[in-house]
């Protein structure tokens, strides 16, 4: 089916509009907080995208080939970016994020290639040009497979790094960073689906006749990039994660013991030479957990926290959560639920408790609610609550009349 030239320019112009719309909204707001500030970054990338696609591709002048390699190199900062917003928008500082200079050496190997493209004739850049524009110079195409790529690396970073926070959030029990987790979650997979489809953009050409089509590029970019503007609307909204100066300093003031604790894990786990007196008592704190959980059953009290523990144990959070990584490899919570289940399971194939409510077992086994019980117990064994009592108890019936007959 052919598309003209004057629609794929309308549709880029549309998505450059749209999103210079929502970067404006973010980068220029009264008593505005630096989280606002590089989520408007973010999405000034596509745009940065589409208008140099816009140039490239529709004037075709040879002497802006050297544009092809500076917007590769931008785009390849995108990553660093994102994981500087992810630690803002858990109330962690710019520098938390990043660590290495290795992040941005993609982008510098990128830029230093636009040189090339500079000094070199003019014939040359003609031949180059034609090849850009029929979707066969390698270089580019190269570049923006590895620009795909990238981005799933950093989604990666960013999904384990969201992952941590929430874990260390619940065995503390912040619920104060729940919602920026759920927005966090909801925009990494925003971008992954984004980043998805534009893969099969890249890759449906090269299946079909052999060689990548740049006009895919002046299609599936601003396609992209307007589900993405409906996406900020939506979820950027609903999860009131568009904070200003006053608002954001409260959230981060909110989160500091999360962040604190997460800080003092990561340097439990670089420097445990540091703390060989604390972590020597590795088979006391083991024996001394098994006595809690097993004897005491202190798990079946209702918002049992770390924090809890620690105190009862007599060493630090921070000690205990990595002593609980470390060596049985779990986190506080899940090592919980674990124990919660295992009291609720006891429960439900005990006669003693047949004519207890379910919900009335998932209360007393330490579950808050109904829905967390049922959700927890399927996650571990597969089937309700409900369910796993009627089996028991059919089977037990069926090899109680077998053993009669």
């Amino acid at each position: 089916m052919y598309i003209s030239d004057s629609f794929i320019l309308q549709l880029n112009l549309l998505a450059i509009i749209v999103l210079l719309t929502i970067v404006c909204s973010l980068l220029f707001r009264k008593n505005n907080a630096k989280a606002n500030i590089f989520l408007g970054i973010l999405v000034l990338y596509p745009v940065s995208t589409i208008a140099h696609n816009v140039v490239s591709i529709f004037l075709g002048k040879p002497e802006l080939l050297f544009l092809n390699p500076i917007n590769g190199g931008i785009n390849f900062t995108f990553g660093p970016v994102l994981l500087v917003y992810l630690s803002l928008i858990q109330g962690k500082s710019i520098k938390s994020a990043l660590n290495s200079f290795w992040h941005f050496v993609p982008s510098v190997l990128t830029f230093l290639s636009t040189i090339y493209y500079i000094l070199i004739p003019y014939t040359e850049k003609v031949i180059v040009m034609e090849k850009v524009q029929s979707g066969e110079e390698p270089f580019f195409n190269i570049m923006s497979l590895l620009l795909l790529l990238h981005l799933c690396y950093y989604l990666y970073l960013g999904k384990k790094r969201i992952d941590l926070y929430k874990e260390k959030a619940m065995d503390l029990g912040m619920y104060e960073a729940e919602i920026s987790v759920k927005w966090q979650r909801a925009f990494l997979l925003c971008l992954l689906s984004l980043n998805g489809f534009l893969f099969v953009a890249y890759f449906t050409p090269i299946l079909i006749i052999g060689k990548s089509h740049i006009y895919l590029d002046l299609i599936a970019v601003p396609v992209a990039s307007l589900l993405m503007y409906a996406f900020m609307i939506y979820k950027g909204l609903s999860y009131h994660v568009i904070f200003n100066k006053p608002e954001y300093q409260a959230f981060a003031k909110s989160v500091a013991p999360l962040n604190h604790f997460m800080e003092e894990i990561e340097i439990l786990q670089k420097e445990k030479a540091l703390y060989k007196d604390e972590f020597n008592r590795e088979s006391n704190l083991k024996k001394e957990l098994e006595q809690l959980f097993t004897v005491e059953k202190i798990h079946t009290k209702p918002g049992l926290k770390l924090y809890d523990v620690a105190e009862l144990l007599n060493v630090r959070p921070a000690v205990l959560s990595t002593f609980i990584n470390t060596y049985l490899k779990m986190s506080f919570f899940e090592m919980l639920n674990r124990y919660r289940v295992e009291e609720a399971k006891n429960m439900l194939i005990n006669e003693d408790y047949e004519r207890y409510k379910i919900e009335y077992i998932g209360e007393i086994s330490g579950f808050n609610s109904r829905a967390s019980f049922f959700r927890v117990f399927k996650k571990y064994l597969g089937k309700t609550p409900q369910d796993f009592r009627d089996e028991y108890f059919i089977m037990d019936k069926k090899e109680t009349v077998q053993i009669r007959e």
